[in-house]
């Protein structure tokens, strides 16, 4: 199997969450082995490229934040890295006229989409990707995080906020063929309402609002056009996950578990894995490896309901 990226740039106007300016966003078509990389527009010279990678990771308090070594930073990265991940694309560059990456309706979908219109394309250099060979887990007791070994990509999470609406979610899936498009992409991020003031206080989701949150209340939930799932909040947590296990670079064979985990852990459990240096080996990508992590296979079936809303 070759490593894959999008077939013709485009281009994307929307609102930062976070700082809520807004951004004016470009996606290229990257070639054989350059990965994911930010470019701030706004910067000059080499110093305005950020790399994708877990080693960037500067910031995971309510986002992903990468930052290189000239201090320049991407804010909000995971949403996108996770559009990436699920449709297989290992190499782009994103170019940004403000640091934070849009936040659209606080899902992936808008990404997905328009990666699925401009076309995927395979390039002429096999992929690799990281087996998990032995496993390793980082928190405490009520909060952890987790990698396994196992024959397919799968993400295991588990959340509780006592006291509100959503009260105990979890789910257990495996991230494979469409899954990502077809069930996890469209989820949207969630706050507590009793969290709302206090945020925008603090200087953070000065664009968010019901149009690209879920808020959760004590006895309810409330969401632009109401829930697209009746498990909506954890569907998201899994597509944090993904895009920020993607940091490593390659798809992971493995199974992530986690606990009330969330930006914060996810990097941390990257850092330790290589730290240990036992955790995962490097291996070719194979034909027989298709069904068994996300990007590949994906149907029209899949698509539909994402290209046509």
């Amino acid at each position: 199997m070759f490593q894959k990226s999008i077939k013709k740039s485009f281009t994307l106007l929307g609102k930062g969450l976070h700082f809520g300016k807004d951004v004016n966003m470009t996606v290229h078509p990257a070639p054989a082995d350059y990965g994911i990389f930010f470019k701030r527009l706004d910067i000059e010279g080499d110093k305005a490229y950020v790399k994708a990678s877990f080693e960037n990771v500067s910031k995971t308090y309510l986002r992903t934040q990468l930052t290189n070594a000239c201090g320049v930073s991407i804010i909000t990265a995971e949403h996108i890295l996770a559009a990436f991940a699920g449709l297989g694309i290992h190499n782009a560059l994103v170019e940004l006229n403000e640091a934070e990456v849009p936040i659209f309706d606080g899902s992936s979908r808008i990404f997905v989409k328009a990666i699925l219109e401009s076309g995927v394309v395979e390039l002429e250099k096999k992929a690799k990707l990281y087996q998990v060979v032995n496993s390793i887990r980082v928190g405490s007791s009520n909060a952890w995080a987790e990698l396994r070994p196992a024959n397919t990509f799968s993400i295991d999470f588990k959340m509780d906020w006592p006291g509100t609406a959503l009260s105990k979610q979890s789910l257990d899936m495996p991230i494979v063929n469409g899954a990502f498009v077809r069930e996890i992409c469209d989820s949207r991020t969630f706050c507590r309402s009793s969290d709302v003031l206090r945020l925008k206080e603090e200087g953070f989701a000065l664009g968010g609002g019901i149009e690209n949150a879920i808020v959760v209340g004590k006895d309810d939930m409330m969401a632009q056009d109401g829930l697209r799932y009746e498990d909506e909040c954890i569907r998201h947590k899994i597509l944090d996950a993904l895009g920020d296990l993607s940091l490593v670079g390659r798809p992971i064979l493995g199974k992530f578990v986690s606990c009330s985990g969330g930006h914060g852990l996810t990097n941390l459990l990257l850092r330790e894995s290589f730290k240990r240096g036992d955790v995962f080996i490097s291996k070719d990508f194979s034909d027989r490896d298709k069904d068994k992590l996300p990007g590949f296979n994906i149907s029209e079936t899949d698509t539909k309901n994402i290209l046509y809303q």
